[in-house]
């Protein structure tokens, strides 16, 4: 794994997705992005667009089984689109796409589609998530389809992302977001429709990473940052390809095309396992080894889509191939690496499969998961053996990464995001916001901007975005931020919800360890996020889906009344009494408070304040608060103030 922290960070922009181009005379066949394949979930009750490429002036013809009405068109620039009504739920369907070529999208189901995205409380799997053994091994729901985006960075939108639709069992649920899973168990659980998940997240991301970059110019603050920054991110990318080429250069495992098929390998050393290097010359080993091992592939999988190469994550980079064809590089040591195989490189027998491993410090290897490493095609699994290494070059022999500017904008939107806006979905989840604590006050102004930027991209209207604050974390006091940086940015998230369709999941009681930025009862949040969707969005009646939110105070006397929306049955105080309030009068000292619960409100106040004029709730970095409605949801964090906050000045 990397050194430091600060070099995990500077890996960010090292896999870039690129559009699709065709070279000029180049026939090319029906193409259909990712997100377009085998068991797929299109949207119900709705025009789905369907979209793709081919040659200009191509007439492209498709024939969904659910209708049987062709629908034609003729393609344009070299792309095409159509909507087709897609009706009820159900399935499955097949749908037909001929030109000059042929398609077949198979095991088609029509129900509900929603993105999950954010960082790495969003990208959390399942399999690292509590109860992880129980939940994987009940997760067959075969009306549940997962896709995830591979993580991708890209200086302007693309064209398509990379990732296949998966049926959710037990063999593929592992490694799929975890929030973004038990959200559509529950949806699963109360619609009876088939429900597609589509999971794009990256931990440790800025919120700027994920915003349009027009949406940003059209702020002069944002705007002001983007030109400053401008030609020292193209010095960046210039500086970057130049990087690579020098350090391929000094790998003779690249310049030597060690990853062809039917190189003799019979020289190489034997790798004594396929996990954390424990070869005498890799254990200390830092840079750039070479790794090949075989597959025996079935025949009926011969020029089939929907087989991937499982590798488990890959401390720190690398560079996958199947018989010489580039199948998948990514560039985070936590990354399980899970690679779509390209029907064309595929054959009946053995398949060789080579891994360029850069290890640029500290420990380096692989950590498989069961059954890994293997190709699998559904629930039958080809293991991969025979491996053998060989070193290419030591780190010590290799230039340094440039440094790039941070942070980079609208670089995992481009890629990751923006390919999907044709896809008809329901709404979005969203779980982000710790990276961006240093910065909380401007939180405010980014947050909204996303979302509307985001429902534009679309073209869906104000479609449902629903997103959870972030947890209690102690851990933010080493960052050297202000103590009141991450009560202002769960501030900034409660006040999106001016934002029409939005709510909030609060999960300052899912987190019984505050040193863990990554609480593991991801099932909660899941649960709760499903809730806001069931009854806002599929107006079924039942519980009330929210904690308090602050609405408004009345001082009387040397009192505060606080009122609140989302009561439910009625507000309390765990305990009888709460120690997370303070109050403070006109010279903004503020002192711990006694509350009270009173039906409908809470009642504050302290001997030490006689002229109250302000209070606050849980505004600290690990909130524990006592603060609920009686139907079991905690109280947003909140303050009655608008006094000048801790982060304002920091700016993006």
């Amino acid at each position: 794994m990397p050194a430091t922290a600060a070099s995990r960070g500077s890996l960010i922009l090292l896999t870039a997705c690129a559009p699709w181009v065709i070279p000029d005379g180049v026939r090319a066949d029906v193409r259909l992005p990712a997100i377009i394949g085998d068991h797929m979930v299109l949207l119900r009750d709705t025009d789905a667009c369907v979209w793709g490429w081919a040659d200009e002036g191509e007439k492209v013809t498709l024939t969904p089984s659910w209708s049987g009405k062709p629908v034609e068109t003729v393609a344009t620039g070299g792309k095409w689109k159509v909507f087709i009504p897609t009706g009820a739920a159900g399935g499955p369907h097949t749908l037909t796409i001929a030109g000059k070529n042929t398609l077949s999208v198979q095991d088609i189901l029509i129900g509900e589609v929603w993105v999950g995205s954010g960082q790495s409380n969003m990208e959390w799997t399942v399999a690292a998530s509590m109860n992880a053994p129980q939940e994987i091994a009940s997760a067959e729901h075969r009306e549940i389809r997962l896709f995830t985006v591979e993580r991708a960075s890209s200086p302007a939108p693309a064209d398509d992302v990379k990732g296949m639709w998966e049926l959710c069992a037990p063999e593929t649920v592992g490694k799929f977001s975890a929030v973004a899973f038990n959200f559509g168990r529950e949806l699963h659980k109360e619609l009876k429709v088939p429900v597609g998940l589509v999971a794009a997240s990256w931990g440790g991301t800025e919120i700027e990473k994920w915003i349009p970059e027009p949406a940003m110019l059209a702020d002069a603050e944002f705007a002001a940052s983007i030109e400053a920054r401008g030609a020292a991110m193209k010095d960046f990318d210039q500086a970057l390809v130049a990087w690579r080429k020098s350090n391929d250069a000094a790998d003779p495992g690249t310049s030597g095309n060690w990853e062809a098929p039917d190189l003799d390998d019979k020289e190489w050393a034997l790798l004594p396992s396929y996990n954390t290097w424990d070869a005498p010359d890799l254990v200390n080993f830092d840079g750039v080894a070479w790794f090949r091992g075989t597959f025996d592939a079935p025949q009926s999988w011969a020029g089939q889509s929907g087989v991937v190469l499982e590798l488990g994550a890959i401390d720190d980079q690398d560079r996958s191939y199947v018989n010489g064809k580039l199948v998948g590089a990514t560039s985070d040591w936590t990354t399980p690496r899970v690679y779509a195989l390209p029907p064309e490189c595929l054959r009946a027998g053995a398949n060789r499969v080579a891994i360029r491993v850069h290890d640029t410090g500290g420990l380096g290897g692989f950590s498989p998961g069961a059954d890994q490493p293997s190709a699998r095609r559904g629930a039958e699994r080809a293991p991969l053996v025979g491996w053998r290494y060989r070193i290419g070059v030591a780190q010590s022999a290799l230039k340094p990464p440039p440094e790039s500017p941070t942070p980079q904008n609208s670089r995992l939107y481009n890629a990751m995001i923006a390919p999907l806006t044709p896809l008809a979905i329901r709404g979005v989840i969203w779980y982000q916001g710790e990276s961006n604590v240093p910065r909380a006050a401007q939180y405010r102004k980014a947050f909204p901007m996303l979302i509307s930027s985001w429902r534009q991209a679309w073209g869906r209207g104000d479609f449902p975005f629903y997103y959870v604050q972030i947890a209690p974390f102690a851990g933010y006091g080493s960052w050297k931020v202000p103590a009141a940086s991450s009560a202002e940015l769960r501030e900034a998230q409660r006040l999106a919800l001016t934002l029409p369709n939005t709510g909030m999941v609060v999960t300052t009681d899912l987190t019984p360890d505050v040193n863990d930025i990554h609480p593991s009862n991801k099932q909660a949040v899941g649960r709760r996020l499903a809730a806001w969707a069931i009854s806002e969005t599929y107006g079924r009646t039942g519980p009330i889906f929210s904690g308090p939110l602050y609405k408004q105070m009345r001082v009387d006397g040397d009192k505060v009344r606080l009122m609140f929306d989302h009561v439910g049955s009625g507000l309390t105080l765990r305990g009888g009494v709460s120690s997370d309030f303070v109050v403070a009068d006109a010279d903004r000292k503020f002192m711990p408070a006694q509350a009270e619960a009173r039906g409908s409100q809470i009642i504050v106040w302290s001997e030490k304040v006689k002229n109250p004029v302000a209070v606050r709730f849980a505004w600290e970095h690990a909130p524990i608060p006592s603060f609920f409605n009686k139907d079991g949801y905690p109280a947003s964090p909140f303050r009655t103030d608008d006094w000048p906050m801790a982060t304002e000045r920091e700016k993006w």
